[in-house]
C-alpha cells in the first residue's frame, strides 16, 4: 500500500528545482491570527507544557502578562508559510543549518505574517542538489498595521536539481 500525503491545496505544482531559485527573490505570506488553540495543540504535540504557554493565570503574573507562543512553534509556522508559497516541499532533501533569533513574544490574537528572501545559491553542494540560503522573518502587526519583526531566521537547505526532482 502506498502512502500519499495530501497538501492544503495552496502549494503550486510541480515542486521547484534548485535552478529556479534566484538570489534576491522575495515572498510574503498572507496574514494569520495566532490562537491559543494552536499554541495548546503545539504543546500537546511536543510535550512542552510550560505554563507560560498554557496557563493564563500564571502568565498574567509574568512580564508578558499573557500566554505566549513557543519559539519553535513560530519557527514551524514560518516553515509552513514557505511551504504554502511553494518554496518548500518534495524539492527539499534536507534542512542543513538553521539559526533563529527570537526578538519579541507573540501572544494569542496577534496577527502574524512571514517574509522569505533567497540570499544565496550554490550549485556545487552535490551532484543531485544545490544549496539555497534563506533569510526568513516572522512579523506581527502593530496597532497601525505595520509589521514588527518577532523572529529572524537563516536557513540553508539542499534542494534537488531539475534532473533529479521527481514530479
Amino acid at each position: 500500500m502506498e502512502n500519499t500525503v495530501k497538501n492544503s491545496g495552496k502549494t503550486p505544482s510541480p515542486a521547484r528545482p534548485f535552478e529556479s531559485f534566484q538570489v534576491g527573490e522575495t515572498h510574503q505570506s498572507p496574514d494569520r491570527i495566532l490562537t491559543q488553540e494552536g499554541i495548546a495543540a503545539f504543546a500537546e504535540l511536543t510535550g512542552d507544557k510550560n505554563p507560560i504557554h498554557l496557563d493564563s493565570s500564571f502568565a498574567r503574573g509574568t512580564v508578558f502578562r499573557s500566554t505566549v507562543a513557543h519559539g519553535l512553534f513560530l519557527t514551524s509556522i514560518l516553515a509552513g508559510m514557505a511551504y504554502e508559497r511553494g518554496l518548500l516541499g518534495k524539492n527539499i532533501l534536507a534542512l542543513e543549518n538553521s539559526k533563529e533569533d527570537y526578538l519579541q513574544p507573540v501572544k494569542p490574537g496577534d496577527t502574524i505574517f512571514g517574509t522569505v528572501a533567497i540570499v544565496g545559491t550554490n550549485p556545487d553542494a552535490s551532484k543531485r542538489c544545490g544549496r539555497v540560503s534563506w533569510e526568513l522573518t516572522l512579523l506581527k502587526r502593530d496597532p497601525q498595521g505595520d509589521g514588527v519583526p518577532v523572529l529572524e531566521a537563516h536557513w540553508e537547505t539542499l534542494v534537488f536539481k531539475k534532473a533529479y526532482l521527481k514530479d
